[in-house]
């Protein structure tokens, strides 16, 4: 069984692998940004050079900042708030974050969680954490989602299906994952674990669909 130490390190480094990339492509727009003159900056050339370096960087934070809040919230590095909230608005305004910010279409995908099922947490956290959750298993090129809620023994469950499920559903360590994400959001699953866990939830594997639990306090 890998320390935490260990495990910490594999992360560590899979980002450092994984920022390289991404790296090298917003350097290159740059310095090729630099070489241009004035006209062929503003040009469609220039444009093109501005946006493949914006994509990399984007794509850097989202990694950098996922990695550090794993970690911040594994060494319990956060002021967590709790507040009684409810299921439906938090589903209804994540999707509608993933729309507007990623570009990503959320139409076709069906929810269906009754008024009244309530969660406790800490309201950013939550939000961080499903938007992870719907990203993760929203990859395939034409994927619906499918998500149900429902009152649970101590708080409440969501499940989330996919028509084009990730495979595998649950990412394994990251020496063995595929790289190259374009958003950058490889740590999403692990994110979204460490937050509902922090929180005390958990996220896991259900008949071929991801399971979230959370408490209500």
């Amino acid at each position: 069984m890998p320390t935490a130490g260990n495990r910490r390190g594999k992360y560590l480094g899979f980002v450092a692998h994984e920022i390289k990339n991404p790296l090298a492509t917003a350097l290159w727009s740059c310095d090729l940004l630099k070489r241009m003159d004035a006209g062929e900056r503003s040009g469609p050339k220039g444009e093109k050079m501005v946006d493949a370096s914006l994509r990399a960087l984007r794509r850097m934070r989202r990694l950098v900042e996922d990695f550090f809040v794993i970690e911040r919230l594994k060494e319990q590095g956060y002021e967590l708030q709790s507040e009684t909230l409810e299921l439906r608005p938090l589903i209804d305004a994540t999707m509608a974050a993933i729309a507007e910010k990623d570009g990503t279409s959320t139409q076709g995908w069906a929810v269906d969680i009754p008024a009244g099922v309530q969660v406790s947490g800490d309201l950013e956290m939550l939000r961080r954490g499903f938007r992870a959750v719907l990203e993760h298993m929203a990859k395939g090129a034409q994927a619906t989602l499918t998500i149900v809620g429902h009152t649970a023994p101590g708080g409440a469950e969501l499940v989330v299906r996919s028509s084009e499920p990730p495979h595998p559903l649950v990412p394994p360590d990251p020496e063995e994952r595929p790289t190259g994400d374009p958003a950058g959001a490889v740590l999403g699953y692990a994110l979204a674990q460490a937050v509902f866990g922090a929180q005390g939830g958990a996220l896991r594997e259900r008949d071929g669909a991801l399971l979230i639990t959370l408490p209500k306090k």
